[in-house]
């Protein structure tokens, strides 16, 4: 902790006070003094500036009464030459005259001077041509109209400069109008007038203005002196006040040792002594009585202390042996109910015993709650940090939670926000206790309509990110103050509700406090009537994952059309087609999606595949695919029928071929693969049942499934599932490691490359593990590598076999009979398969195992030879990270459509340019001749393909 200033603080903020405020007076009168001195100076520059113009005006009237009677003679007497020099006289001999012009009654220019030359009118009448004609006065802007008495205008002089106050007077000449002189006067001399008179008050401004800054500096430094001086009587108190303060802090913070209770003795407990003989006299005595009564505060405090640090540890020693006391016999009581649940009962013994089962679980859930709460309030519990998908869990919580609210008429849905990282650093059992209970709460109070899962993100950086989950249900909503009490530990918002749901009101507690451990928040957004909205975020770390909606090019142009009666699963689904690149359209019935269909086939724009939710309002499924497959056009339409888990539908006495069905919660992995297997032809029929003799296989012996990839994990879990066998899973080595430890299982499906630990140091330890406990587990690798190099790692590890990627069902169905099955029947060989054992049969042209459909093939003879063009390229360039890359992008082609030998290739010119040695000149020799034969083996299949068709 960082000492504070003891030395004038207090000094410099009244110093700093009373200068502000002079400087904050000062600046007022200042900015005053200038403007009241502005605004005079300009009234007076304004007056004056009226008068001169004033004086100028009278000139112009004066000047011209005169000229008009001095030019009425010699305009009777026709003295031409006469006029012209009176007005060219008149304009040189006065500065201020800009121009002057005589013109007779018939508009003929006698005279103009000033003005600027013109051509001459060579058809104007009169004594002699002048050079002006009325039209070029008018185009200058000088009136050629003839006033009947004298008249005064100011304007624009139309030679350009100051403007000119013009004057026009009448020349009468015994009666008669004889004609008109102009003059145009100068406002020059008043502007100039005026500038010097600006200038003259700009500079009595700043000489004012100066002196008065002077002033108020002059003010400041004296102030300044005087405070200084007098402060220190004010601060000497005050920092007596704060020693001995800071003298009982540190004695607080210092006295006592870590292992005795931190009350400071009393003999360090300071006075202070002030005699200043005003309000600061007797702020130290009120100081001393308030330490008096410290003093005994204390003492009382520590007695106190003493007494609940030792009933703190009563009460943990007390909840340790509970905890073990209950479980014991809880674990007791659920062990035989389940052996019971095995046993052959007639129907009221064995709803007796599923009533015992069902009330076990209860009161374990509610021990288990308040076990929670006791260790999270003892501070006993310390966050996790591994790695999980986020997707994956949301996704396990709806599917646990999918019965529930199917039971009450309910409709539970999960969307995933795509910007949300797969891979995530955190807590996963404690993120889906918290997830689980507000969904289990979500349900419970909801009667009718929804509720939704709505995953997304806050922020994010290149290490971290804030998710944000929120439940949200169409329930009876919480008022405003039941809110406040939500999430106190053993409340409910209403007692009732205890006797018809149960539970300890602790669920929503233990939940805020692991959200907190998980560095986020929990919060409510409810409204009476409207539904509640529970939410909260997690702190999490970010790892190498893609996104769960992705691009895809078969989707791309196609359309689809979503039939679901819940909007909110309409709208996810309408969300991932599009992101895949479908032109998705949704509706909310039965016979809204027929007339779409059909009027689609009308434009010619039809639909490629439909997605259809079985609980319409208005039709039934079996009915809406009769009614669209009596269409021509749309009877190979793909249909994907989204049902309540556990509530298929039974299609009969129709063609369901073109018809998949898929669970609600929907796994979108799923759709994407079943509308990709449906618009391509890429489906693969489901692996037969194995054929061992009956009685061989038992139908719950436990494989463990190791693999960070989702979609491997399942399609792996699938394919044992269908062998018989009963599957568990685990994401990385870690995980594996631990399920070992804590249970036996026959065969572990290994996956080498993961993250937190890969699969050659889980198998390390594992077999360090077993060797003091004389076990052995089967561990069996599944790896993308095809090299003979990676089968002796993989061998060297000490794992038992291995299967390349992609798993073919009977290679799988094989190896896992030749350890699995074989064993439980014949004595363990204590040989592991060697290298030359497992690559006994060499790789035919194309894996006859793996699918390929028509478009895959097409696809694979269109971009293959331009990616071994690519490849040959950078081997010319020599740059070893590009020849990786290309060639890592080659072995996958390859291993998708079962060209092994390709991959292989491939995978040799991988590594070595991972290790930096470049490509010899023979291997894309190699390559292409191999990849050849691999080309005229896909055209053999594809026209067999066409010729079956």
């Amino acid at each position: 902790m960082a000492t504070p200033n003891t030395h004038g603080s207090l000094r410099i903020k009244l110093l700093r006070l009373i200068l502000g405020a002079l400087l904050l007076l000062g600046g007022t009168t200042l900015l005053a003094s200038g403007a009241l001195i502005y605004s005079t100076d300009r009234a007076v520059q304004a007056k004056r500036e009226q008068e001169l113009l004033s004086g100028l005006e009278e000139k112009a009237r004066l000047l011209g009464f005169n000229q008009a009677l001095a030019l009425r003679s010699l305009v009777a007497d026709n003295l031409f030459g006469d006029v012209k020099a009176l007005i060219h006289q008149t304009v040189s001999e006065n500065n201020d005259i800009a121009y002057g012009v005589f013109f007779d009654a018939e508009n003929r220019v006698w005279a103009a001077s000033g003005l600027a030359r013109a051509p001459a009118s060579k058809d104007a009448p009169g004594p002699a041509a002048p050079n002006y004609t009325a039209a070029d006065l008018e185009s200058l802007g000088i009136s050629t109209v003839h006033q009947s008495r004298l008249v005064l205008r100011r304007r624009q002089n139309p030679l350009g400069g100051e403007d000119v106050v013009e004057v026009a007077a009448p020349v009468i000449s015994e009666g008669a109008h004889a004609g008109s002189v102009i003059y145009g006067v100068s406002t020059r001399s008043v502007v100039e007038r005026m500038v010097q008179a600006r200038d003259l008050a700009a500079n009595r401004l700043v000489t004012t203005l100066g002196l008065i800054v002077a002033l108020i500096l002059g003010s400041g430094a004296a102030s300044y002196f005087l405070v200084k001086r007098v402060a220190v009587h004010i601060t000497e108190p005050l920092l007596a006040l704060r020693t001995a303060a800071g003298a009982i802090a540190t004695g607080l913070r210092s006295s006592a040792p870590p292992t005795e209770s931190p009350i400071v003795d009393r003999k360090k407990w300071e006075r202070v002594q002030i005699t200043s003989g005003d309000e600061l006299e007797l702020l130290g005595s009120a100081f001393n009585s308030m330490v008096e009564a410290n003093e005994q505060a204390f003492e009382e405090l520590r007695v106190k202390t003493e007494q609940a640090l030792e009933a703190s540890r009563m009460k943990s020693e007390f909840l340790a042996n509970m905890s073990h006391e209950i479980r014991t016999p809880m674990n007791g009581i659920l062990g035989v109910i389940r052996l019971m649940q095995n046993q052959s009962l007639d129907g009221k013994m064995r709803r007796y015993v599923e009533t015992v089962d069902a009330s076990a679980n209860t009161l374990m859930s509610i021990i288990n709650d308040v076990l929670d709460f006791s260790k999270l309030e003892a501070g006993k519990y310390v966050a996790q940090h591994v790695s999980y998908d986020l997707r994956l869990v949301i996704q396990e919580v709806a599917e646990l939670m999918a019965s529930q609210a199917h039971e009450k008429g309910l409709e539970l849905v999960y969307r995933v926000e795509r910007r949300v990282p797969t891979g995530i650093v955190g807590d996963p059992d404690r993120f889906r206790q918290v997830l689980t209970n507000l969904v289990g709460n979500a349900i419970k109070f909801t009667e009718r309509g929804e509720v939704l899962i709505d995953a997304s993100i806050s922020q994010q950086d290149k290490a971290t990110a804030l998710i944000k989950l929120s439940v949200v249900d169409t329930g009876p909503g919480i008022a405003p103050d039941d809110q406040k009490k939500l999430f106190a530990a053993f409340s409910q918002v209403d007692g009732s509700l205890v006797r018809k749901h149960g539970g300890t009101g602790l669920g929503l507690a233990i939940s805020k406090r692991l959200v907190e451990v998980m560095g986020g928040e929990v919060g409510l957004d409810s409204t009476p009537g409207q539904g509640s909205r529970f939410w909260f975020t997690i702190r999490v770390g970010v790892t190498a994952g893609g996104e769960q909606i992705r691009s895809a090019e078969w989707a791309s142009g196609r359309r689809a059309l979503v039939v679901e009666n819940s909007r909110s699963w309409r709208d996810v689904v309408v969300e991932h087609l599009v992101a895949w690149g479908f032109d998705a359209e949704s509706a909310a019935s039965g016979r809204d999606a027929i007339n779409r269909l059909e009027l689609a086939v009308l434009e010619k724009r039809p639909f490629s595949a439909a997605v259809v939710g079985v609980q319409m309002d208005d039709l039934g499924l079996e009915e809406f695919l009769r009614t669209i497959q009596s269409v021509p056009a749309l009877q190979t339409l793909p249909v994907v029928a989204l049902y309540h888990m556990g509530s298929s539908v039974t299609l009969s006495g129709m063609d369901s071929s073109m018809v998949t069905q898929l669970p609600k919660p929907l796994r979108v992995s799923e759709l994407y693969n079943t509308l990709q297997s449906a618009l391509t032809g890429a489906s693969t029929p489901p692996p037969s049942k194995p054929g061992a003799e009956p009685g061989k296989i038992a139908s719950k012996l436990p494989v463990l499934v190791v693999d960070d990839n989702e979609i491997n994990r399942y399609v792996a879990m699938e394919q044992v599932e269908q062998l018989g066998l009963r599957v568990e899973t685990a994401c990385n080595g870690q995980e594996a490691l631990e399920c070992v430890k804590r249970k036996r299982y026959v065969a572990v499906l290994m996956d080498c490359q993961m993250p937190v630990m890969d699969g050659y140091t889980a198998t390390q330890e594992i077999r360090a593990w077993e060797r003091s406990r004389n076990r052995h587990t089967v561990i069996i690798a599944l790896t993308a590598h095809a090299l003979v190099g990676e089968r002796d790692r993989v061998l060297a590890a000490g794992m038992d076999d291995y299967l390349a990627k992609p798993v073919r069902p009977q290679s799988l169905q094989k190896t896992l009979w030749r350890h699995v099955v074989l064993s439980r029947d014949e004595p363990p060989s204590s040989r592991s398969p060697s290298a030359p054992e497992l690559e006994a049969a060499r790789a035919p042209v194309l894996d006859p195992e793996v699918p390929r459909s028509r478009k895959l093939i097409e696809l694979v003879l269109k971009n293959v030879p331009a990616q071994l063009d690519g490849l040959e390229a950078v081997i010319r360039s020599a740059v070893a990270a590009e020849i990786k890359a290309n060639a890592h992008k080659l072995k996958g082609s390859m291993l998708s459509i079962g060209a092994a030998r390709v991959a292989e290739l491939a995978e040799k010119m991988q590594l070595a340019a991972g290790q930096g040695e470049l490509p010899q000149a023979g291997d894309i020799t190699r390559l292409r001749d191999e990849f050849d034969s691999v080309s005229a083996a896909l055209k053999e299949e594809l026209a067999a393909t066409a010729k079956a068709t």
